[in-house]
This record gives C-alpha cells, sequence and structure tokens, in this order.
C-alpha cells in the first residue's frame, strides 16, 4: 500500500496524503518510468486483473521477508505467461485453498486469460514494480516497519482485540442468516496508507485502515463478516442468484450492502452498540435499496436470505 499509494495507482484505494508524504522515498526516476508505463496499461482495459495481481494475490501469499514477497511475482509472472491460474495454485498448495469458496477459479482463470494476451508488458510491468519493492525496503521501508509501523499496528489490535474478544461476531451473523459461515476463520489486516473502507484480499481476508477510531472499525468488521457470509459461490447453487452474479454482479454487491444494513440494526442493538454517526456503507446508491430489502425480509415468516435477495433485486430490476 505505500508503494501504491506513492505512485498513486488506480484502483487500488491509495492514500494520495500518505504518498505525497513519503514522495521522496521513491526515486525520480522510478516514478518517470512508471508513469510511462501507466499510460500504457490505460490502453489495456483491465485495470481489475492488473490490481488482482500486483495487490491482491501477493497479499494473500504470506511473506516473512522481502526475498518471499519478490519471489511470489516471479511465480504469478509465471503463471500469466501460461495464462492459467494454475500454475500458481501449483505454487502454493494449500495457500489459496479458500479462493474457491469465495470465487469460481474459471473467474479468476479468464483474468489470467485476459492478462496473458498482453503478457509482455504486463511482464515489464511486474519487474518495474519488483525493482521499486526491492530499492525501497532498502532505502525506507525496513527502518520505517521494524521502528514506527509494526508498534502502530500491534497496539491497534491490541486495542481492538479488547472489543472483539467478548462477541462471536461469526455466529451473530450465523443466527440471524441461518447460514453456515463458509470459511474456517475471517482475517482482518491493519495497513497505515489506506483510505478505502475495507478492501477484499480475495477470499476470508480484508484489509482496513490502522488509523480508523477503534468503534468504526468494529462496525466494519461486523459489516464485512456479513458480506463473507453472503458474497461466495454459495451464490452459484442458486440458479437465480447465479443469473444475477453472472449479469449484474455490481447491483447484487449493492443489496448485499443494503441487507447488512439493515439485519445489523439488530445486532448492534444485541451488542449493546450505539448507532449514532453515520454507517460509511450508506452511499446513495445502496441507500435507495435499504426500504425496498427491509420491507421484503421483515414480512418474512421463514427468513431466507437467498430469497430475500432475489425479491429484492427483481422489484428493483422489473422485467418490462
Amino acid at each position: 500500500m505505500h508503494v501504491f499509494s506513492c505512485l498513486e495507482i488506480e484502483g487500488s484505494f491509495y492514500n494520495s496524503d500518505y504518498g505525497l508524504k513519503h514522495r521522496f522515498t521513491i526515486l525520480e526516476e522510478e516514478y518517470e518510468s512508471w508513469e510511462e508505463i501507466s499510460k500504457k496499461c490505460m490502453t489495456l482495459g483491465c485495470n481489475a486483473e492488473l490490481f488482482a495481481v500486483l495487490f491482491q494475490i501477493p497479499s494473500y501469499i504470506l511473506a516473512d521477508d522481502l526475498e518471499t514477497v519478490i519471489s511470489s511475482f516471479e511465480k504469478i509472472s509465471e503463471a500469466i505467461e501460461e495464462g492459467s491460474i494454475e500454475t500458481l495454485l501449483d505454487s502454493y498448495p494449500e495457500v489459496f485453498d479458500n479462493v474457491p469458496i469465495y470465487i469460481p477459479l474459471n473467474v479468476l482463470d479468464e483474468q489470467f486469460k485476459k492478462l496473458f494476451e498482453n503478457k509482455e508488458l504486463v511482464k515489464v510491468i511486474f519487474k518495474k514494480f519488483q525493482g521499486i519493492l526491492g530499492g525501497l525496503w532498502e532505502r525506507f521501508y525496513q527502518k520505517h516497519w521494524e521502528t514506527k509501523a509494526t508498534k502502530l499496528i500491534e497496539k491497534r489490535i491490541k486495542d481492538l482485540n479488547i472489543i472483539l474478544s467478548p462477541i462471536n461476531i461469526i455466529s451473530a451473523w450465523q443466527r440471524e442468516f441461518n447460514l453456515k459461515f463458509p470459511y474456517p476463520e475471517f482475517t482482518v489486516y491493519l495497513v497505515e496508507p489506506t483510505t478505502t473502507i475495507a478492501t477484499n484480499l480475495l477470499a476470508e481476508k480484508i484489509m482496513v485502515s490502522a488509523n480508523l477510531d477503534d468503534m468504526i472499525l468494529y462496525k466494519i468488521i461486523i459489516h464485512e463478516v456479513g458480506r463473507a457470509f453472503l458474497l461466495n459461490t454459495n451464490l452459484f447453487t442458486n440458479d437465480n442468484l447465479k443469473t444475477i452474479a453472472q449479469s449484474n454482479i455490481e447491483k447484487l454487491s449493492n443489496i448485499v450492502d443494503a441487507a447488512c444494513i439493515h439485519i445489523k440494526k439488530k445486532l448492534f442493538k444485541n451488542l449493546k452498540i450505539r448507532d449514532e454517526e453515520l454507517d460509511p456503507y450508506f452511499v446513495p446508491e445502496v441507500s435507495e435499496i435499504i426500504p425496498v430489502f427491509a420491507q421484503i425480509w421483515d414480512s418474512m415468516q421463514e427468513k431466507d436470505i437467498y430469497e430475500a435477495l432475489i425479491q429484492t433485486y427483481n422489484k428493483l430490476t422489473p422485467v418490462i
């Protein structure tokens, strides 16, 4: 995220204020060469795919040192050259075990095939990015991580765990949805330089800002666990939801946010959480969905969250 913020890479939810403050940590020639290559990237029309392979997938591979990080980029680059994610899965057995629960592997495979069409340019992007990472670590970030960032993040984790430990958030949602949580655990990573509410790191992992207030972080985690129950490949076991997910995943994602906003009001009440501040997930495209979902959900005698999502979508998107 430090590199993404300094380079202001589109689609990364970077923190430009953080990037400006730390601009000196990246060499001027690196800025110039990245600007040149980023212009070529704009013509590819695959920003989402690049974000997945430059950030989400390498973030999913745990690393204790820079060499492991650089190595993961080599393995991802090899998979792009093959035009298939299978090569990457073979390189990291068990690391990606939960990914098929989150998204069908053929969808990720399509991303690698799309990048394969521009593999020569993507290969250059990876080399540039690896070079920037390596130089930055030696010049600045290793010392920054060891003397400042780690202490900040460890303190925030300790403070947050005091709030999180008494309540099993997964069990609370499980009772509301009457669904089994699809993953063995849910992991939250705290980072310094991000302005997003939360960024998915593929399946059951999210990234949030360490600089947020404890209660805001707590509420974000509650919401994101709710999303994790619903936005996964279980959708594809329901023919109607599968069709919606394949044709309009953005609308379905907004409906899921609306469902979580409405249902978590009850969770907040049970957890004795005051809900006075404006919900950060309450954006215009979601706010108009909430009353539609609420009317359907509250009128159900036997709650079926999948059916409520389908009915909400059909009501908002009538077939003429």
